[in-house]
C-alpha cells in the first residue's frame, strides 16, 4: 500500500523514496481523474449525437406541417377573395358552385401547426442544451421555438375572428347545403373541391343562398378582415417554415461535423 510504504520510509528518513511514492501517488490520481474526464466527455459526446439526430427528426417533422398550414391559409384567402367577388357579383358563385358554398361555412377557419418540441424541451429541462457545443445553433433553436410561442398570445382573437364570421355566416345557407360540407370533407383542405361534380348540386337553392349572402351588410363589411386574417396566418407561417429550415440547415450540418469527429 503506497500509505503504508510512505510511512516506512518516512520513519526511516528516507526522503527521495518518500517523494519518489508520493509522487506516484499523484500520477496515478490524476491519470485516474483524466480518464474518468475522456469517459465523461466521450459520454456527452455521444448523448449531443443522439439529441442532435432527435432534434432533426423533430424539424424534419415541422416542416410538412406548417408548408400544409400555409397551404390551408392560401385555400382560405382564395375563398375569402371569392366571396368579396360574389358580393360585388353574383355570376361569380355560378363560375364556382362548390368553393361559394364551402367558402361561406370554412373561410375563417384558422389553422395553427403544432410543432414537435419535445427534444427541445426536454434538454431545455434537464439543463442538456449544455451539450450542444455551437451557440449559434443554440440560438436559432430558441428562436425557433420562442417565436412558435409567441403566436399562441393571438389563438384567441382568431377564434373570436372564427365565431364572428360563424355568426354573421348563420343562416346563409340552408340545411342541404351545409352538411354537403360537413360530410363531405368536415374540413376542406387543398384539393379536395376541384375532384367535386358541381352538377350535382341544386342551383335554384345555389342562387337563393347567394342572395341571402349579398343580403347581409355585416356580413360583407366583415369581408376584408377575414382575407386580412388568412393574409396574417400565411406570412406567420412562411416565417415560422423560414426558422424551421434554418435551424434544420445549422443541425444537418452540425450532425455531419460531429460524424467526421467521431470517425
Amino acid at each position: 500500500m503506497p500509505i503504508t510504504q510512505i510511512s516506512r520510509f518516512i520513519r526511516q528518513h528516507e526522503w527521495f523514496a518518500v517523494a519518489v511514492e508520493i509522487l506516484v501517488v499523484i500520477v496515478g490520481l490524476m491519470l485516474a481523474f483524466q480518464l474518468d474526464r475522456w469517459w465523461e466527455r466521450r459520454g456527452e459526446r455521444v448523448q449531443e449525437a443522439e439529441y442532435v439526430a432527435r432534434l432533426i427528426a423533430d424539424v424534419e417533422t415541422d416542416i410538412p406541417t406548417i408548408e400544409y398550414a400555409i397551404s390551408l391559409a392560401e385555400l382560405r384567402k382564395d375563398m375569402a377573395d371569392l366571396l368579396m367577388e360574389v358580393a360585388e357579383s353574383p355570376a361569380a358563385a355560378t363560375r364556382e358552385p362548390i368553393r361559394f358554398i364551402a367558402a361561406v361555412q370554412q373561410a375563417a377557419f384558422t389553422y395553427s401547426p403544432n410543432l414537435a418540441a419535445h427534444t427541445f424541451e426536454d434538454m431545455r429541462s434537464t439543463g442538456n442544451l449544455r451539450l450542444l457545443r455551437d451557440s449559434t445553433i443554440k440560438d436559432a433553436l430558441y428562436g425557433y421555438y420562442n417565436f412558435d410561442r409567441s403566436q399562441n398570445q393571438y389563438r384567441q382573437l382568431q377564434f373570436m375572428s372564427e365565431s364572428r364570421h360563424f355568426e354573421l355566416a348563420a343562416g346563409v345557407l340552408n340545411f342541404e347545403q351545409s352538411r354537403l360540407v360537413q360530410d363531405t370533407w368536415y374540413v376542406v383542405a387543398p384539393g379536395d373541391l376541384e375532384a367535386f361534380d358541381s352538377a350535382t348540386l341544386d342551383m335554384s337553392e345555389l342562387h337563393a343562398s347567394v342572395e341571402r349572402f349579398r343580403s347581409r351588410g355585416e356580413l360583407l363589411a366583415w369581408l376584408p378582415e377575414l382575407r386580412h386574417l388568412q393574409i396574417e396566418q400565411i406570412v406567420v407561417n412562411e416565417s415560422r417554415l423560414e426558422k424551421a429550415k434554418d435551424v434544420l440547415t445549422l443541425l444537418r450540418a452540425y450532425a455531419t461535423n460531429l460524424d467526421s469527429s467521431a470517425g
